[in-house]
């Protein structure tokens, strides 16, 4: 089996006579092309029963970074520790007010460069492993984040 970026492809030698290409989405999401026999049967290497195919744990789980922004208003603090293996983490603002994110490690200050400012019910997709930081001009705003 070939993996390609949540592709999974079975490729045999050869097709033999009546054989197919089976193309559907595993239970993880992944796109798996196999190749089934005409009495539904999967060649050698093809199918869900091969120990090649079997997948566990593709997607992460996420971990929930939800909050409040600093009981003092205007002051920055750590919304996610850096973290190298992060593939994105999603920010929606359920509060009122706006919130600023900055996703470069730094302080956030709504209305500055570096920090996005989300009005109340936007959402943000962060896609950086740096530390990401929060701020509102009205103390305790609550967010949720989705770390994965």
């Amino acid at each position: 089996m070939t993996a390609l970026r949540g592709i999974y492809i079975q490729t045999p030698t050869a097709m033999a006579d009546r054989q197919q290409r089976e193309v559907r989405f595993d239970p993880f999401g992944a796109l798996v092309v196999n190749t089934a026999n005409a009495d539904g049967t999967y060649a050698p290497g093809g199918g869900p029963t091969d120990p090649a195919y079997t997948q566990t744990g593709y997607l992460p789980a996420g971990t929930d970074r939800s909050g409040t922004t600093n009981a003092t208003a205007n002051t920055s603090q750590q919304l996610a520790a850096a973290n190298t293996t992060r593939r994105g983490l999603n920010i929606q603002n359920i509060s009122a007010n706006p919130i600023g994110i900055n996703e470069f490690g730094g302080a956030a200050a709504i209305g500055t460069p570096g920090t996005y400012t989300i009005a109340a019910g936007g959402t943000i997709n962060v896609r950086t492993n740096r530390a990401v930081t929060v701020v509102s001009g009205t103390a305790s705003q609550p967010y949720t984040a989705t770390e994965f």
